[in-house]
């Protein structure tokens, strides 16, 4: 797809073969990349499969209901080249599909159309010498017909140009917005020669470019960051208006300021800002990848593509910020700038678990489809998948996936009776929905672990014929539990695994291996907390998706049952302790499991490349085996390892193997607890890399200051050399709660995980080491309050290492200590106390307190009480102050999932008319609260205590919105989890 949407994001990984990765590497930012066309390395030679192929499985299919539509192929005699936009030509029952090359056809709307040329950019523009510096057209982005297309004939059309030097990727003005004049001929054609450049601007690997008018007459503009993936945002212009970027412009194409061929309205939002540019309406876009307006309501929907974790749909208003880059989604990215307005949440915010490149859609308003009447339609490329939602204000009611993913969606379209038609870029297809008549979901999926076929005997963990034991070399926290790992692939295909190819310009090393896998395989890990299995969790590959089930072993340890998708909880009993187990949702899986991390954490080369069970190498006992296949560049089958082979290849060490390096070693332990994540396209949202592989000096980690919070260490880098004290990466990894690491798959600290990190750190500067020794002695009050002695108790109490007495006294010490990081350290630790259970802190746990039943009567109690107060900033009826939303019918407007997530997490959707504003003073002061009145005298800002503060104009430096809520973080922190419940009752009654 056009380099626009993702430059250098997308890796296909184990979806599928090798030439359709290439493909997807080169197009995958969508329609711009001047790279030139990588050699494709050829399929291996067939060679015979020795391995047991396993032909028990009864994993078919989904144990979700299907889809209600599917898609149908529309015009079957019609084929593009790379299809990148789908329009409807204004006259007549007309489409017109753009090409990624710059090439428009239109064709009539019936099934036997043939495409007939409308405009070959390319060969036809003549105005490339207006623009200096450029070569040729490089990519079609947007066409827009004028709204009185029958009186002037006029069209827009927006595409880029690429430099004549090679070398240059940002031409200034490389991204152009012209006018052309079409002729009234059968078929219609565009006149080349009529071209008038309207508007022009940085053209680069984000470009937008998308253009539609809506139904005041204007003309709307989409507009990205100019830049590639990493850094993110690399021209700092997404909270900045002073230029065109990473906005939605609107101008009137039919007038002409002075110097312009365009004309400023003058209500767009920004015309007053000194040092705006008049033409934004909405600004903080990444990559705005296809917009539209709701033909009934006017509306407009814009989809973004996302960075890291999160892909985004907005419905963008006059002065909106959408974010980027302070956040991607509801993650801080880079806070330290925010634009003149405050940050609105997305309308449908996507977790990269289920979305990778989003293309925003239409609302449906045609007549087939009665059930879709004003649904949101949109998909994602990557995934595949094709959503209906629906909207109660700015929240989302429902979102069901409406076919099964197929399609790489390129754009949508409608015909004028709005049904939608959707460009396939690959295929180069045109496709539409058609009801589904499948029928009802599989019954017959398993709900048991038993019925899988992936064991002979369940209770026994036998696995059955031709599902293959292995083991890994670094093991990945799991909160003290022991795994199990097996392999199973159906059939004789082998699991492929492909070499390093030879550098391809514009792909730098993103391609080092790939595992694929034949359809129907199965990646198994059973995990057991002292002897007792707890969880069997499985990928299953279905050939376009995988797809990841766990099942909850039983108390008698028999078998184990499927847990829901949303997944659940359960108290376990681990020798004199009771724990919360968490069995993840199938979407939390994915996160980890993603195809940036190619799927299969453990299954992959790095990790297999140990000693097996016969002393050889695992790998060469797998390939023996059949089960894995190398391949040469030239696709030669190349020899079984030996020894040598082996030891050359790419491994990581056992962390617990204290013969090995302690560098490799806690390389290696951050690899597979953390490495995934904290990759490119991983998710991890800042620029630290721990996969094995990177070098030291581009970890991004060693003195660098952190950005995502200091916890008050002294001096605090992500790693300190020699001083673990002053490391955030080691304080994430010894607390509890929020913000801990890794943030998925255990909650509880490794004491000898963390035991080698603070080996290596120590080793990194044995000077620093040596003089970051904190004193133990002192009262326990002092010693848990100083992040420096702190630490080390911390972990003593965790080893177990502390006397009876000293232990007691350290809890009670850490159980006065206030909510907050150092709290965090302890908090696991502590005993719950008399008065209803242990108090959630800075480690709730959602679910427990949403399955449980909560008293209206008491919450209320709760809420109106002076450990919260409530009161102070919320309206309930007549009672209270509204400096925040009045929550007298927020019962009826919210879902209790939305409640909690609020209450717990006040800052991840904030309204912007609840936007708190920071104010930095001449004299060093910094003022937060809502903007009462601001002019060009006096600033006023109203408080959480709803006292209104007064600043003269002259002596403010900085006003920017906050990335904040007014509403304190950790609110109730205090509160048991039953008291939670019961506050969330009480909110949901009031409707």
């Amino acid at each position: 797809m056009p380099s626009s949407r993702r430059s250098g994001r997308r890796l296909l990984a184990v979806l599928c073969f090798l030439p359709f990765l290439l493909l997807g590497l080169i197009f995958n930012g969508r329609l711009g990349t001047s790279a030139a066309e990588p050699r494709k390395p050829t399929s291996p030679k067939s060679v015979k499969a020795a391995r047991t192929p396993w032909t028990t499985s009864r994993l078919v299919g989904s144990p979700e209901p299907p889809p209600a539509f599917k898609v149908v192929r529309a015009f079957p005699n019609l084929k593009f080249d790379h299809p990148a936009l789908i329009t409807r030509y204004p006259e007549g029952d007309r489409l017109v599909v753009g090409e990624q090359n710059g090439v428009l056809h239109t064709f009539p709307n019936r099934p036997d159309a043939r495409a007939e040329l409308f405009l070959d950019l390319p060969k036809e523009i003549k105005t490339l010498s207006q623009l200096p510096g450029s070569k040729d057209v490089e990519a079609i982005y947007g066409l827009a017909f004028h709204p009185d297309f029958a009186k002037n004939r006029q069209c827009f059309v927006c595409y880029t140009v690429r430099g004549s030097d090679p070398r240059q990727r940002n031409l200034p003005d490389g991204t152009r917005v012209s006018r052309f004049t079409v002729t009234k001929t059968d078929p219609p054609r565009i006149d080349a020669a009529s071209e008038e450049v309207i508007i022009a601007f940085l053209q680069g690997g984000h470009n937008g470019g998308d253009i539609h008018f809506g139904n005041d007459g204007m003309l709307y503009i989409s507009t990205g960051d100019a830049g590639n993936p990493n850094p993110p945002d690399p021209f700092d212009t997404g909270q900045d208006v002073s230029d065109l970027l990473s906005s939605i412009l609107r101008i009137d194409v039919d007038r002409k300021d002075e110097g312009k061929n365009y004309a400023v309205p003058k209500d767009n939002p920004f015309v007053a800002l000194k040092g705006a540019r008049p033409e934004v309406w909405a600004l903080g876009f990444r990559n705005p990848w296809r917009m539209s307006f709701d033909r009934q309501t006017g509306e407009l929907f814009v989809g973004d593509v996302g960075w890291e974790l999160w892909e985004s749909i907005h419905r963008v208003e006059k002065g909106g910020n959408y974010g980027w880059s302070a956040m991607e989604g509801p993650q801080p990215i880079k806070t330290e700038k925010v634009g003149p307005t405050p940050i609105r949440p997305a309308l449908i915010p996507l977790p990269h678990t289920i979305a990778c490149s989003i293309t925003g859609g239409l609302v449906y308003r045609g007549k087939k489809f009665p059930e879709l009447q004003g649904a949101y339609i949109f998909g994602d490329w990557e995934t595949r998948r094709l959503w209906a939602a629906r909207f109660n204000g700015d929240r989302t009611t429902e979102m069901p996936e409406i076919v099964r993913p197929s399609l790489r969606i390129a754009a949508f379209g409608a015909d004028k009776e709005g049904e939608i038609y959707i460009a396939e870029y690959d295929e180069g297809t045109l496709y539409t929905i058609d009801r589904n008549d499948t029928g009802s979901r599989n019954s017959q999926f398993p709900t048991k672990l038993s019925q899988t076929g992936l064991f002979a005997s369940t209770n026994n963990q036998t696995p059955a014929a031709g599902v293959v034991p292995f083991k890994v070399t670094s093991r990945q926290w799991q909160d003290g539990a022991t795994a199990e790992y097996w392999v199973a692939m159906p059939g004789d295909a082998p699991a492929t695994l492909y070499a390093k190819g030879k550098p391809i310009p514009g792909l730098v090393d993103w391609h080092a291996f790939r595992l694929h896998f034949p359809k129907g395989s199965v990646l198994v890990r059973t995990l057991s907390l002292a002897g007792r299995r707890v969880e069997t969790q499985i990928l299953h590959y279905e050939n376009v998706d995988w797809r990841a089930y766990t099942f909850a072993w039983r108390d008698d340890q028999q078998d184990a049952d499927l847990v829901p998708g949303e997944g659940m909880e359960k108290e376990l009993h681990v020798g004199k302790q009771t724990r919360t187990w968490q069995f993840h949702s199938r979407s939390q899986c994915m996160s980890c499991h993603s195809n940036h991390s190619e799927y299969a954490l453990a299954f992959l080369p790095e990790q297999l490349n140990r000693p097996g069970a016969d002393g050889q190498n695992q790998l060469v006992a797998f390939t023996r085996g059949g089960l894995i296949r190398r391949a040469a560049d030239d696709g030669s089958s190349l020899p079984p390892f030996d020894k040598s082979t082996a030891a050359k290849e790419r491994k990581l060490v056992d962390p617990a193997d204290a013969s090995q390096p302690i560098e490799s070693r806690a390389r290696s332990y951050l690899h597979a607890n953390c490495g995934h994540c904290h990759a490119d396209d991983g998710g991890g949202s800042v620029p630290l890399r721990l996969k094995f592989p990177t070098p030291i000096s581009r970890m991004q980690a060693l003195d660098v200051r952190p950005t995502r919070g200091d916890f008050s260490l002294s001096d605090a880098c992500i790693i300190k050399p020699g001083v673990p004290s002053s490391s955030t990466l080691y304080f994430r990894m010894s607390k509890f709660g929020r913000d801990r690491m890794p943030h998925i798959g255990s909650e509880r600290p490794d004491e000898a995980g963390l035991k080698i990190v603070e080996q290596w750190i120590a080793s990194l500067d044995p000077k620093a080491n040596k003089a970051d020794k904190a004193s133990q002695e002192g009262s326990p009050d002092a010693l848990v309050t100083d992040p420096k002695s702190a630490m080390p108790l911390a972990r003593e109490l965790g080893r177990g290492e502390l006397k009876p007495a000293k232990r007691d006294a350290i809890l009670a010490s850490a159980a006065k200590l206030p909510p907050g990081p150092i709290r965090d350290l302890f908090d696991g630790y502590l005993p719950s106390d008399n008065k209803g259970g242990r108090k959630l802190g800075s480690n709730p746990q959602p679910r427990a307190i949403l399955a449980m039943a909560g008293d209206p009567s008491r919450g209320e109690a709760i809420f109106w009480s002076n450990a919260l107060n409530c009161g102070t900033c919320h309206k309930v009826g007549d009672r209270g102050k509204q400096i925040g939303p009045d929550l007298s019918t927020i019962g009826k407007q919210r879902s209790r999932e939305d409640l909690l997530e609020s209450i717990l997490d006040p800052s991840r959707r904030i309204e912007p008319k609840f936007a708190a504003f920071l104010a930095l003073t001449a004299d060093g002061r910094s003022v937060t609260g809502q903007l009462v009145r601001r002019d060009d005298s006096e600033i006023v800002l109203r408080d959480s205590q709803d006292q209104q503060i007064a600043l003269p104009a002259k002596d403010v430096e900085q006003l920017q919105p906050s990335l904040r809520s007014l509403m304190p973080d950790q609110q109730i922190a205090s509160l048991t989890a039953q008291e939670a419940a019961d506050l969330l009752a009480y909110l949901s009654s009031l409707k």
